[in-house]
Protein backbone atom coordinates (compact mmCIF):
# COMPACT_ATOMS: atom_id res chain seq x y z
CA UNK A 1 0.00 0.00 0.00
CA UNK A 2 1.08 3.58 -1.00
CA UNK A 3 0.81 5.12 2.67
CA UNK A 4 3.25 8.17 1.48
CA UNK A 5 1.22 8.93 -1.32
CA UNK A 6 -1.70 9.18 0.89
CA UNK A 7 -2.84 12.56 1.90
CA UNK A 8 -5.44 11.50 4.67
CA UNK A 9 -2.59 9.58 6.18
CA UNK A 10 -0.12 12.16 5.97
CA UNK A 11 -2.15 14.75 7.55
CA UNK A 12 -2.48 12.61 10.72
CA UNK A 13 1.09 12.38 10.27
CA UNK A 14 1.82 16.09 10.52
CA UNK A 15 -0.07 16.68 13.50
CA UNK A 16 2.69 14.47 15.12
CA UNK A 17 5.48 17.04 14.72
CA UNK A 18 5.18 19.10 17.61
CA UNK A 19 6.41 15.96 19.45
CA UNK A 20 9.72 15.67 17.91
CA UNK A 21 13.20 17.88 18.48
CA UNK A 22 14.32 18.81 14.93
CA UNK A 23 18.08 18.34 15.60
CA UNK A 24 20.30 16.00 13.94
CA UNK A 25 19.62 13.00 15.94
CA UNK A 26 20.02 9.00 15.03
CA UNK A 27 17.05 6.72 15.59
CA UNK A 28 17.09 3.09 15.24
CA UNK A 29 13.87 1.32 15.01
CA UNK A 30 13.27 -2.22 15.34
CA UNK A 31 10.52 -3.84 13.84
CA UNK A 32 10.43 -0.96 11.62
CA UNK A 33 7.83 -2.64 9.05
CA UNK A 34 5.47 -3.36 11.96
CA UNK A 35 1.87 -1.54 12.71
CA UNK A 36 3.49 1.21 14.96
CA UNK A 37 7.38 0.76 13.77
CA UNK A 38 6.28 1.53 10.28
CA UNK A 39 4.24 4.44 11.18
CA UNK A 40 7.49 6.28 13.69
CA UNK A 41 9.41 5.80 10.46
CA UNK A 42 6.73 7.32 7.85
CA UNK A 43 6.44 10.21 10.44
CA UNK A 44 10.82 11.19 11.15
CA UNK A 45 10.99 10.79 7.54
CA UNK A 46 8.21 13.49 6.85
CA UNK A 47 9.49 15.65 9.09
CA UNK A 48 12.52 15.51 7.57
CA UNK A 49 10.85 16.67 4.38
CA UNK A 50 8.46 19.28 5.54
CA UNK A 51 9.31 20.32 8.86
CA UNK A 52 13.28 21.00 8.46
CA UNK A 53 14.30 18.08 10.63
CA UNK A 54 17.20 16.44 10.50
CA UNK A 55 16.86 12.53 11.73
CA UNK A 56 18.73 10.13 10.46
CA UNK A 57 16.61 6.73 10.35
CA UNK A 58 18.21 3.09 10.71
CA UNK A 59 15.06 0.98 10.05
CA UNK A 60 15.69 -2.96 11.31
CA UNK A 61 13.76 -5.97 10.14
CA UNK A 62 14.78 -9.48 8.84
CA UNK A 63 13.47 -8.63 5.61
CA UNK A 64 15.35 -6.42 3.22
CA UNK A 65 12.67 -6.65 0.46
CA UNK A 66 9.84 -6.12 2.83
CA UNK A 67 11.54 -2.87 4.30
CA UNK A 68 12.49 -1.75 0.67
CA UNK A 69 8.71 -2.14 -0.39
CA UNK A 70 7.12 -0.64 2.57
CA UNK A 71 9.74 2.48 2.05
CA UNK A 72 10.25 2.55 -1.60
CA UNK A 73 9.10 6.49 -1.06
CA UNK A 74 12.80 6.99 0.89
CA UNK A 75 15.52 8.31 -1.18
CA UNK A 76 18.58 9.52 -0.12
CA UNK A 77 20.84 9.13 2.97
CA UNK A 78 17.54 9.70 5.76
CA UNK A 79 17.28 6.27 5.81
CA UNK A 80 19.49 3.10 6.42
CA UNK A 81 18.21 -0.21 6.26
CA UNK A 82 19.63 -2.38 8.64
CA UNK A 83 19.02 -5.94 8.32
CA UNK A 84 18.87 -8.70 10.53
CA UNK A 85 17.12 -11.32 12.79
CA UNK A 86 16.89 -9.43 16.53
CA UNK A 87 17.82 -12.55 18.34
CA UNK A 88 21.66 -12.18 16.88
CA UNK A 89 23.73 -8.55 17.83
CA UNK A 90 23.04 -5.36 15.71
CA UNK A 91 26.08 -5.08 13.57
CA UNK A 92 26.28 -1.74 10.72
CA UNK A 93 25.65 1.05 13.68
CA UNK A 94 28.42 2.15 15.77
CA UNK A 95 26.61 5.98 16.86
CA UNK A 96 23.14 6.35 17.49
CA UNK A 97 21.04 9.02 19.78
CA UNK A 98 17.60 6.95 20.42
CA UNK A 99 16.45 3.85 19.91
CA UNK A 100 12.72 2.18 20.12
CA UNK A 101 12.26 -1.31 20.22
CA UNK A 102 9.24 -2.92 18.80
CA UNK A 103 10.42 -6.09 17.15
CA UNK A 104 8.32 -9.02 18.56
CA UNK A 105 5.78 -10.80 17.88
CA UNK A 106 2.91 -9.39 18.25
CA UNK A 107 -0.50 -11.39 17.28
CA UNK A 108 -2.35 -13.61 19.17
CA UNK A 109 -1.61 -16.41 16.47
CA UNK A 110 1.58 -16.61 16.33
CA UNK A 111 2.26 -16.95 20.43
CA UNK A 112 -0.12 -20.10 19.57
CA UNK A 113 1.86 -21.39 16.64
CA UNK A 114 5.49 -19.94 17.50
CA UNK A 115 5.81 -19.49 22.06
CA UNK A 116 8.97 -20.41 22.31
CA UNK A 117 10.37 -17.73 18.78
CA UNK A 118 7.85 -15.64 20.49
CA UNK A 119 9.35 -15.56 23.90
CA UNK A 120 13.08 -15.59 22.66
CA UNK A 121 12.13 -12.94 20.50
CA UNK A 122 11.47 -10.78 23.39
CA UNK A 123 14.30 -11.73 26.13
CA UNK A 124 16.90 -11.94 23.80
CA UNK A 125 15.99 -8.96 21.57
CA UNK A 126 16.23 -6.21 24.29
CA UNK A 127 19.38 -7.99 25.48
CA UNK A 128 20.98 -7.60 21.97
CA UNK A 129 19.42 -3.83 21.80
CA UNK A 130 20.35 -3.16 24.97
CA UNK A 131 24.21 -3.88 24.18
CA UNK A 132 24.04 -1.57 21.51
CA UNK A 133 22.99 1.10 23.73
CA UNK A 134 25.64 0.85 25.97
CA UNK A 135 28.26 0.81 23.29
CA UNK A 136 26.88 3.51 21.96
CA UNK A 137 26.11 5.39 24.45
CA UNK A 138 22.52 5.95 23.29
CA UNK A 139 20.67 9.23 24.93
CA UNK A 140 17.93 6.95 25.74
CA UNK A 141 16.68 3.08 25.00
CA UNK A 142 12.56 2.66 24.83
CA UNK A 143 10.90 -0.82 25.06
CA UNK A 144 7.54 -1.07 23.42
CA UNK A 145 5.72 -2.93 26.07
CA UNK A 146 2.02 -3.83 26.53
CA UNK A 147 -0.98 -3.72 28.77
CA UNK A 148 -0.60 -7.43 28.98
CA UNK A 149 2.44 -7.41 31.70
CA UNK A 150 -0.17 -6.67 34.14
CA UNK A 151 -1.72 -9.46 34.63
CA UNK A 152 -4.91 -10.27 36.35
CA UNK A 153 -5.21 -7.71 39.24
CA UNK A 154 -8.41 -7.86 41.11
CA UNK A 155 -10.62 -5.10 42.14
CA UNK A 156 -8.92 -2.84 40.29
CA UNK A 157 -10.44 -0.62 37.61
CA UNK A 158 -7.55 1.01 35.86
CA UNK A 159 -4.19 -0.25 35.71
CA UNK A 160 -1.20 1.87 36.92
CA UNK A 161 2.27 1.45 36.59
CA UNK A 162 2.90 0.65 39.97
CA UNK A 163 0.78 -2.27 39.91
CA UNK A 164 1.21 -5.78 39.34
CA UNK A 165 -1.09 -9.02 38.62
CA UNK A 166 -0.86 -12.83 38.41
CA UNK A 167 -0.23 -14.35 34.85
CA UNK A 168 -0.52 -18.03 35.01
CA UNK A 169 2.26 -19.02 33.49
CA UNK A 170 1.32 -22.47 33.13
CA UNK A 171 -0.64 -21.69 29.72
CA UNK A 172 1.31 -21.41 26.62
CA UNK A 173 -0.44 -18.18 25.64
CA UNK A 174 1.51 -16.86 28.71
CA UNK A 175 4.68 -16.59 26.35
CA UNK A 176 4.09 -13.47 25.42
CA UNK A 177 3.50 -11.39 28.34
CA UNK A 178 5.96 -13.43 30.56
CA UNK A 179 8.32 -12.68 28.08
CA UNK A 180 7.94 -9.09 28.11
CA UNK A 181 7.83 -8.43 31.74
CA UNK A 182 11.48 -10.02 31.56
CA UNK A 183 12.41 -7.45 29.11
CA UNK A 184 10.98 -4.90 30.93
CA UNK A 185 13.22 -6.10 34.39
CA UNK A 186 16.40 -6.38 31.68
CA UNK A 187 15.90 -2.59 30.83
CA UNK A 188 15.28 -2.11 34.38
CA UNK A 189 18.86 -3.96 35.14
CA UNK A 190 20.89 -2.34 32.33
CA UNK A 191 19.81 1.09 33.43
CA UNK A 192 21.00 0.42 37.08
CA UNK A 193 24.08 -1.38 36.12
CA UNK A 194 25.90 -0.10 33.20
CA UNK A 195 24.11 3.64 33.68
CA UNK A 196 22.35 3.81 29.94
CA UNK A 197 18.68 5.33 29.79
CA UNK A 198 15.93 3.76 29.69
CA UNK A 199 11.94 3.79 29.68
CA UNK A 200 9.26 1.81 28.90
CA UNK A 201 5.95 2.35 27.14
CA UNK A 202 3.21 -0.11 28.13
CA UNK A 203 0.77 -0.01 25.08
CA UNK A 204 -3.00 -0.90 25.32
CA UNK A 205 -4.56 -2.68 21.87
CA UNK A 206 -3.60 -0.56 18.88
CA UNK A 207 -5.22 -0.38 16.30
CA UNK A 208 -4.64 2.06 12.76
CA UNK A 209 -4.23 1.74 8.98
CA UNK A 210 -0.96 0.53 9.29
CA UNK A 211 -1.97 -2.85 10.67
CA UNK A 212 -0.44 -6.44 8.78
CA UNK A 213 -3.36 -7.84 6.74
CA UNK A 214 -2.67 -11.03 8.48
CA UNK A 215 -3.01 -9.37 12.10
CA UNK A 216 -5.30 -11.62 13.98
CA UNK A 217 -6.21 -9.48 16.96
CA UNK A 218 -10.11 -9.22 16.76
CA UNK A 219 -10.51 -5.62 16.31
CA UNK A 220 -7.83 -6.00 12.93
CA UNK A 221 -10.37 -9.20 12.01
CA UNK A 222 -13.31 -7.09 12.10
CA UNK A 223 -11.87 -3.74 10.34
CA UNK A 224 -10.84 -6.69 7.34
CA UNK A 225 -14.35 -8.27 7.49
CA UNK A 226 -15.81 -4.86 6.96
CA UNK A 227 -14.04 -3.78 4.35
CA UNK A 228 -14.23 -6.92 3.11
CA UNK A 229 -17.95 -6.38 2.34
CA UNK A 230 -18.35 -8.77 5.16
CA UNK A 231 -20.43 -9.10 8.20
CA UNK A 232 -18.20 -8.87 11.81
CA UNK A 233 -17.59 -11.80 13.53
CA UNK A 234 -17.39 -12.44 17.29
CA UNK A 235 -15.39 -15.16 18.98
CA UNK A 236 -16.90 -14.08 22.32
CA UNK A 237 -20.13 -12.06 23.77
CA UNK A 238 -17.05 -9.34 23.85
CA UNK A 239 -17.77 -8.02 27.40
CA UNK A 240 -14.16 -6.88 28.47
CA UNK A 241 -12.83 -3.28 28.29
CA UNK A 242 -9.96 -2.72 26.99
CA UNK A 243 -7.84 0.66 26.47
CA UNK A 244 -8.00 0.97 22.57
CA UNK A 245 -5.42 3.39 21.16
CA UNK A 246 -5.28 4.95 17.76
CA UNK A 247 -1.40 4.30 16.22
CA UNK A 248 -1.33 7.95 15.27
CA UNK A 249 -1.85 8.28 19.55
CA UNK A 250 0.33 5.67 20.33
CA UNK A 251 3.42 6.84 18.32
CA UNK A 252 3.11 10.86 20.01
CA UNK A 253 2.77 8.91 23.44
CA UNK A 254 5.98 6.57 22.52
CA UNK A 255 7.64 10.38 21.25
CA UNK A 256 6.97 12.19 24.03
CA UNK A 257 8.32 9.26 26.35
CA UNK A 258 11.43 8.91 24.01
CA UNK A 259 12.36 12.57 24.28
CA UNK A 260 10.66 13.65 27.95
CA UNK A 261 10.29 10.68 29.80
CA UNK A 262 11.98 10.00 33.30
CA UNK A 263 14.98 7.66 33.35
CA UNK A 264 14.03 4.04 34.65
CA UNK A 265 10.31 4.65 34.14
CA UNK A 266 7.46 2.45 32.66
CA UNK A 267 4.41 4.61 31.30
CA UNK A 268 0.98 3.65 30.12
CA UNK A 269 0.30 5.04 26.67
CA UNK A 270 -3.91 5.71 27.04
CA UNK A 271 -6.84 7.99 27.53
CA UNK A 272 -9.97 8.21 29.11
CA UNK A 273 -11.85 8.08 25.67
CA UNK A 274 -9.63 5.19 24.35
CA UNK A 275 -11.94 2.93 26.33
CA UNK A 276 -14.36 0.20 25.13
CA UNK A 277 -15.71 -3.20 25.52
CA UNK A 278 -14.93 -5.44 22.30
CA UNK A 279 -18.81 -6.03 21.64
CA UNK A 280 -18.46 -2.14 20.97
CA UNK A 281 -15.66 -2.03 18.82
CA UNK A 282 -17.57 -4.22 16.72
CA UNK A 283 -20.71 -2.43 16.24
CA UNK A 284 -18.70 0.38 16.14
CA UNK A 285 -16.96 -0.33 12.84
CA UNK A 286 -19.95 -2.28 11.87
CA UNK A 287 -21.95 1.21 12.22
CA UNK A 288 -18.90 2.96 9.77
CA UNK A 289 -19.18 0.92 7.29
CA UNK A 290 -22.84 -0.44 7.66
CA UNK A 291 -22.56 -3.87 8.29
CA UNK A 292 -23.68 -6.50 11.33
CA UNK A 293 -22.25 -8.25 14.04
CA UNK A 294 -22.78 -12.04 13.99
CA UNK A 295 -21.33 -14.49 16.80
CA UNK A 296 -18.53 -17.45 16.27
CA UNK A 297 -16.86 -20.20 18.06
CA UNK A 298 -13.09 -20.30 17.64
CA UNK A 299 -11.15 -22.56 16.75
CA UNK A 300 -9.00 -24.27 18.66
CA UNK A 301 -5.18 -22.51 17.52
CA UNK A 302 -7.43 -19.45 17.93
CA UNK A 303 -8.15 -20.17 21.59
CA UNK A 304 -4.73 -20.76 22.57
CA UNK A 305 -4.04 -17.43 21.63
CA UNK A 306 -6.81 -15.81 23.28
CA UNK A 307 -6.07 -14.37 26.81
CA UNK A 308 -8.19 -14.76 29.48
CA UNK A 309 -11.43 -12.60 29.29
CA UNK A 310 -10.92 -9.68 32.10
CA UNK A 311 -10.87 -5.64 31.72
CA UNK A 312 -7.61 -4.19 30.74
CA UNK A 313 -8.12 -0.27 31.33
CA UNK A 314 -4.41 2.18 31.52
CA UNK A 315 -4.21 4.83 33.61
CA UNK A 316 -2.92 7.24 31.46
CA UNK A 317 -2.05 10.04 34.80
CA UNK A 318 1.33 9.68 34.45
CA UNK A 319 1.88 10.33 30.85
CA UNK A 320 -0.32 12.99 30.72
CA UNK A 321 2.02 14.98 33.86
CA UNK A 322 4.11 14.64 30.92
CA UNK A 323 1.98 16.93 28.44
CA UNK A 324 0.56 14.43 26.38
CA UNK A 325 -3.06 13.97 25.16
CA UNK A 326 -5.07 11.48 22.81
CA UNK A 327 -6.09 13.65 20.03
CA UNK A 328 -8.78 10.07 18.77
CA UNK A 329 -11.51 8.66 20.64
CA UNK A 330 -12.39 5.00 19.93
CA UNK A 331 -14.89 6.32 17.33
CA UNK A 332 -13.27 8.75 15.35
CA UNK A 333 -10.05 6.65 15.47
CA UNK A 334 -11.81 3.74 13.64
CA UNK A 335 -13.47 6.35 10.94
CA UNK A 336 -10.10 7.34 10.28
CA UNK A 337 -8.39 4.00 10.12
CA UNK A 338 -11.16 3.10 7.61
CA UNK A 339 -11.36 6.01 5.28
CA UNK A 340 -7.19 5.47 4.90
CA UNK A 341 -8.37 2.19 4.56
CA UNK A 342 -11.05 2.66 1.69
CA UNK A 343 -8.81 5.55 -0.19
CA UNK A 344 -5.57 2.98 -0.36
CA UNK A 345 -7.94 0.10 -1.78
CA UNK A 346 -8.98 2.70 -4.45
CA UNK A 347 -5.39 3.32 -5.70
Amino acid sequence: MNFYGNETYKNAIRALFDKLPCEKNGILVTGASGLIGSLIVDTLLFANKENGCKFKVYAHGRSKEKLEKRFSYAKGKDIEFIIGDICQPIDGINEIDYIIHGASNADPRSYSLYPAQTLLINVIGAQNVLELAKKTGAKNTLLLSTFETYGKIEQSEKYSEEQFGKIDHNMIRACYPESKRCAEILFRCYSEQYGIKTNIARLGSVYGPTMAQNDSKAHAQFIRNALNGEDIVLKSEGKPIRSYVSVFDTVSGIFKVLFEGENGEAYNVSDDNCTASIAQVANTIAEICSKRVIFDLPDEIEKKGFSAPQNSILGGTKLKKLGWRAEYNVKNGLELTIKILKELSLN
